[in-house]
């Protein structure tokens, strides 16, 4: 299966994905349930959306995994103490933020604005 080259054995025997999509054929046919016995049409991510999630939940509980799930993957938070430095991811995730690229501030505290090159000229920031 070309899938295992890329995640191995853990998107099969393990993973989230099979447990998911079964999760998913059941909301889908309690949405289907609930739009035969109420002869109206229902929203399908009200039954979707709680039993894909509550599945993740659930095998993340089981597993241990919860925080991971919740924080992001160890190596993405090692690239951000490569790159940013331990104060400033210290500082994103202190702030609530957690976010993954921290932006740049001047002297004052202030955001600075990004310059991103112009895609019409080689020489020319925007």
């Amino acid at each position: 299966c070309p899938e295992q080259r890329f995640c191995g054995s853990m998107c099969w025997n393990g993973g989230y994905f099979v447990p998911v999509v079964i999760a998913y054929g059941i909301g889908l046919m309690m949405a289907n349930a609930a739009v035969y016995l109420m002869e109206m049409g229902q929203p399908a991510l009200l039954y979707l959306v709680p039993c894909c999630l509550g599945m993740v939940l659930f095998i993340g509980w089981r597993r241990k995994e919860l925080p991971d799930l919740w924080e992001g993957p160890r190596a993405i938070r090692a690239a951000d103490v490569i790159c940013y430095g331990e104060e400033a991811v210290a500082a994103t995730d202190t702030n609530g933020g957690g976010a993954h690229a921290p932006l740049p501030q001047d002297g004052d505290g202030e955001m600075q604005a990004l310059s991103v090159p112009s895609a019409t000229n080689d020489d020319t920031v925007v």
